[in-house]
């Protein structure tokens, strides 16, 4: 991994550090499950990204950064 570049778990242990500090166990392992899955989702999309050529790429991204924020401003 190119150096800078934090690992999912990493990731994984900022987020759980700031948000499910007082989870139960059991929470916390269905929360870090979601986590990857979501990490792992967006993996995917980039994988599908990289075929589009580059306006296509752009505007897609851009669609998924305007539902990423609509999604945090309903909560």
């Amino acid at each position: 991994m190119k150096p800078g570049v934090k690992s999912i778990d990493a990731r994984w242990n900022d987020f759980s550090a700031r948000h499910i500090a007082y989870a139960s166990p059991a929470v916390v392992h269905d929360l870090r499950i979601a986590f990857y899955a979501g990490f792992k989702a967006m993996l995917d999309a980039n994988l599908e990204i990289a075929e589009l050529d580059e306006a296509s790429a752009v505007l897609e991204l851009e669609g998924l950064h305007i539902e990423s924020h609509r999604f945090g401003a309903s909560l």
